[in-house]
């Protein structure tokens, strides 16, 4: 990337129940408002396939027959996620990910997470849920859930609406909200 993004987005499909399993990685970055890069891969899980996971994603043992395995491409997710402020839609990537690193046997990734379904549930609070789909839909994006790259553009585009719809500002979506509250009610603000 030639600028720093202002946030990147990470989505992981898993091949299991176990978190460690990431059998997809899809990254996007955002910079100024505008996606300013994208980059995806199968991985081979090294783990069994469930049926249920699967059907899920759509993605099965022999699709990743000859995908690098997490520890190849570990360096690659480093050097888009660390030192930056990195969006996951829950908190199951984030974990997915120190999971996968942990079984590879390769360092933490060190960056700042900010869980768009958090956002969602401040910006839409009214909303039925917070999944995905159904930001998505409210929204109007276009979106292929339970695909990686689709997942994390979506998760990014769920930070940009929120952050025009109310006007709190991306470093304010960091703050716990009594902060912001207070910060907001100063007078002069």
């Amino acid at each position: 990337m030639s600028t720093t993004p202002d946030f990147v987005v990470i989505d992981v499909e898993t091949a299991c129940s176990r978190s460690s399993s990431i059998c997809q990685i899809g990254i996007v970055a955002f910079t100024q408002g505008r996606e300013t890069f994208a980059w995806e891969t199968l991985i081979d899980p090294r783990d069994d396939f469930s049926p249920f996971n699967t059907r899920i994603h759509g993605i099965a043992a022999y699709h990743v027959a000859a995908a690098p395995h997490f520890g190849e491409v570990h360096h690659i997710v480093d050097t888009h996620l660390a030192g930056r402020l990195t969006v996951a839609h829950s908190s199951f990537d984030r974990r997915a990910l120190a999971k996968a690193c942990l079984v590879h046997e390769r360092d933490r990734i060190a960056t700042r997470w900010l869980d768009s379904v958090v956002v969602a549930r401040r910006a839409w609070p009214d909303l039925p849920n917070h999944k995905l789909g159904t930001l998505a839909r409210h929204l109007g994006l276009t979106h292929r859930h339970h695909d990686a790259l689709s997942d994390a553009r979506a998760a990014g585009h769920v930070i940009l609406h929120a952050i025009a719809e109310t006007g709190i500002a991306l470093a304010d979506w960091l703050t716990p909200l009594a902060k912001v509250r207070r910060k907001h009610e100063q007078p002069g603000n």
